[in-house]
Formats: C-alpha cells, structure tokens, sequence
C-alpha cells in the first residue's frame, strides 16, 4: 500500500481523552514528513479549534473542520472547499428544536454562534469536564437569539445539538430526522451534528484525494466516533482507536491501541517503518 495520506479526527483519537497530544502521535508526524506523505487533522472542530502544533507541523498541508464542511490550506489559511446549509434552513430547525433542553451551536465562516442562555445551561448536562471546557472554548455566546445572528451569514457549516435530557434528545431525534436536506450523526454521546446532505468527513477525504490527484486507497484514516465512520469507509485503510465505540470498529478495516496510549502514532511507526 503506497501511502500519501494520512486523515486523524481529533478528540479522543489523535488526541488523548484529557486534550493532551501523546508524543508518539507527534513524532508519527516527523516520521510523515520524512516519507513525503500529507497529514491532515480531520475534525468536528471549527478550523481554529485545530492545535497550533499540528496546523504549523511541516507534515500538515490541509485541515478539515465542521465535519467536512469547510477544508483549509494551512500554508496561507485559504479557505479551499466549503459545504454549507442556507439559512434559512437552519433557522427552520432551530424553529422546530427551540423550546427543547438542548443548545444550538452553528459553524459559520471563523465563528461557533451560541446563545448564552443554552451555553450557560450546557454545564448541567452531564458533559465530563474535558470535552465541557473544550467546546465551551470554541463557541461564542450571546444575549441575542440565533435568527437575528445568523442573517450576517451566507451559509452555516454545521449545527451541533448537546442535548440535557432524553426526552429532549428523543424529540431533537425526531426533528432532525424530519429534514431530508441535512445529515445527522454524533461525535459525543450526548450530542447530535449536522451539515448539508452529503457532507461528511468522508466527502472532505475524498475532495482532498482529488486536489492532490492521489487514489483514497492510498490514505489511512483514524477515528473513535459516528462522525468518523465516513472518512474510515472512504479510506483505503480505515483504523479506528481502541477507545472507540462498536459500531466504529466494525466500520474499520483495523483497530489501533486507544488515544490514551498514543494509538495512532504506534500504528503509523508500525506501518511506515
């Protein structure tokens, strides 16, 4: 297998479940530049949720955010592909999910828009304290409700939904079922995620495979979530992490060791020698 690729999604894969980067996942990244071969941090994360030290790394040409909605040069920070939702859409299901339990965090170009009431109340739903302060991080709360916000946007990237109770979550399921125009799918047990129909960490793969004019038989790709399986079915060799859930292990072609133990950064040394 020629390698020329390699995707990693980030939280509690590439890196370990308390946000720290192992160091043998960021020597694997040494190991790719001496073998000419891509890294490409492929995440549910906005862009500028991406690590410094990844996104400046030599090995690093491309970053992939909101789940494939939008792909980045990291040389000049040019936006290079985007897949988004219209607003008007978005405002519709945010009509249908308002009164729910639930936040309403939308990826727009350089923004998380959040309201502050749901940004306030996401502290009580259960989220371990890692992922709480890593998302909080990322968003940007406001007093202001999300229609009037997002009509400064041409176009969102992703929706994400943490949900506080089940019956909220049963609804929200509901919902965004009801919407044959979005893809839904999960990065955390208590959140829902979706994008324009057809967008998914997969098609960003393969749009990456086609700039660079290489095959997706020629990528590796490492995941632990439902967001992932995607990019791990696209891949020519689809790894997921051994923290990762049943149905991701069974979409993979291999099982690497967990994010804790550096899993990723093993299985390439392994791979490439």
């Amino acid at each position: 297998m020629g390698i020329r690729l390699v995707l990693t999604d980030l939280d509690d894969t590439f890196l370990a479940r308390d946000k720290s980067l192992p160091q043998e996942n960021l020597a694997a990244l040494d190991l790719l530049v001496s073998r000419d071969v891509v890294f490409v941090p492929c995440t549910g994360r906005p862009v500028a949720g991406v690590p410094d030290v990844l996104w400046h790394h030599p090995a690093t040409r491309f970053a992939v955010g909101s789940n494939g909605g939008v792909v980045v040069d990291t040389l000049t920070g040019k936006t290079l592909h985007r897949s988004a939702m219209d607003i008007d859409l978005v405002c519709h299901v945010y009509e249908q999910v308002r009164h729910l339990n639930v936040t309403f965090d939308v990826f727009v170009p350089g923004h998380v828009l959040a309201e502050r009431s749901r940004y306030d109340a996401m502290a009580t739903f259960g989220i371990d304290e890692a992922n709480l302060n890593t998302i909080r991080s990322l968003r940007e709360p406001s007093d202001e409700p999300m229609p009037s916000r997002l009509a400064a946007f041409d176009g969102a990237e992703k929706v994400t939904l943490y949900w506080g109770d089940e019956a909220s979550r049963d609804e929200a399921r509901t919902v965004l079922s009801s919407f044959p125009e979005i893809d839904v799918t999960t990065s955390h047990p208590r959140n829902f995620e979706f994008m324009a129909s057809g967008t998914s960490k997969g098609s960003a793969l393969e749009w990456i495979c086609d700039t660079m004019g290489c095959e997706s038989s020629d990528s590796v790709a490492f995941g632990d979530s439902a967001n992932d399986i995607p990019m791990l079915v696209a891949a020519g060799d689809g790894v997921a992490v051994g923290n990762a859930g049943p149905d991701v292990k069974a979409a993979a072609n291999h099982v690497c060791g967990s994010c804790d133990d550096a899993g990723p950064g093993i299985y390439l040394r392994a791979l490439l020698g």
